[in-house]
Parts: C-alpha cells; sequence; structure tokens
C-alpha cells in the first residue's frame, strides 16, 4: 500500500534533480535589445488664455517654458506629469499609452489621448501622441534623436489629407514635451515597477 506514494515522491525527486541541473535559460536577443532602448516620456502642455485660465498642476520645467516662449507662448500650465509611452515596436511588449484622459479644460473639452513610438532609426525616433478632438485628425508628431538628455517641445496640429498636413484653427490645442532618459535596469519594467 505505501509503494505508490513512494513511487510519487521518488518521481518528483528525480525531476526535481534534473531540473536543478539544467543551465539558466539565456537571455533572447529581443529581451536585450529592450534593455538598451531609451525611454521617452511625455508631458501635455496647455497655453493659458482667457478661454483656460491657469489651473493647479504638474511643474512646467524651466527648459519647457523657454521653449515654449520661443513658440509664443507667455504662460502656460502642465496638465500631466510625465508619463512613459511604450514602444509599439516591440510586437511582444503589453502596450498601455494612454497619456492623457482628456477632459474639460477651461471652455475646452479633450478627447483621451494615447502615445507610441512608431518609428526608431539611425539613431532617430519619432514621438506621436493622438487624440485630442473627437473628429480626429489631432497629433502630435516629435522627431529627435534618440540620446538620453534629449529633449523638445512640440504642438498639437490638425493633420487632414492623405500627406497630413496642418491646417490652421481657432480652437486653443496644446503643446507636448518629450524627455529622452537611459534605458530602464535590468529587472525594473517601464513604469519603474520591480519584476
Amino acid at each position: 500500500m505505501r509503494r505508490p506514494g513512494f513511487v510519487c515522491l521518488l518521481i518528483v525527486n528525480i525531476v526535481a534533480a534534473i531540473a536543478a541541473e539544467l543551465s539558466a535559460q539565456e537571455p533572447t536577443p529581443e529581451s536585450i535589445t529592450r534593455q538598451q532602448f531609451n525611454q521617452v516620456f511625455v508631458k501635455v502642455i496647455v497655453p493659458v488664455t482667457s478661454r483656460t485660465p491657469r489651473q493647479d498642476g504638474s511643474v512646467v520645467e524651466s527648459w519647457v517654458a523657454e521653449q515654449l516662449e520661443q513658440l509664443g507662448e507667455s504662460e502656460c500650465f502642465a496638465l500631466t506629469d510625465w508619463v512613459p509611452v511604450c514602444d509599439g515596436l516591440l510586437a511582444d511588449d503589453i502596450v498601455d499609452n494612454d497619456v492623457w484622459d482628456g477632459g474639460r479644460v477651461g471652455q475646452h473639452l479633450y478627447c483621451p489621448v494615447g502615445g507610441d513610438i512608431p518609428e526608431r532609426d539611425n539613431g532617430r525616433l519619432l514621438v506621436n501622441m493622438t487624440g485630442w478632438s473627437p473628429g480626429g485628425g489631432c497629433e502630435a508628431n516629435i522627431r529627435l534623436s534618440d540620446e538620453p538628455g534629449n529633449r523638445a517641445v512640440g504642438p498639437v496640429q490638425i493633420l487632414v489629407g492623405k500627406e497630413r498636413k496642418p491646417i490652421k484653427t481657432e480652437m486653443l490645442l496644446p503643446y507636448v514635451a518629450v524627455m529622452i532618459a537611459p534605458p530602464p535596469h535590468e529587472g525594473v519594467t517601464s513604469n519603474g515597477d520591480a519584476e
């Protein structure tokens, strides 16, 4: 009667011994490449106008304010904090690129905004932010060198046609600030959690 229990215990011990002898699996080239990708963070910024009075929110860094002044904006506020944008080029990555839920800002109502990195090529990358309006066609496309420390600010634009040309509008459109950070350390996910 005790023989089946002994046989099961013996099999479990043999399997455990074999598993202990196996070498650890080497990381795949794809996982190594992912660890080497720089991280990309974005922040949504809105100019202060009579229709969009200043709101409390995240800090607008001095470099963002300086670039906005060069674009003709003297006062602004941040709608979001720095939000990570996952790389949609990584097929096995779980991509949740919700950057901002949208909502009413002053007298403007915005739709949710998502982000993506559709291109990484020759040391440059393209950050694409879409959403903003119910009719679609509003996006920010910011191209910069894929090096830690690089940063840029660009406007959201209404784009039309097959060539996606910008058109002028009276509607207040926000700006997007982009910042490149070093690749995450091994054992840390893109949102900062330990694995």
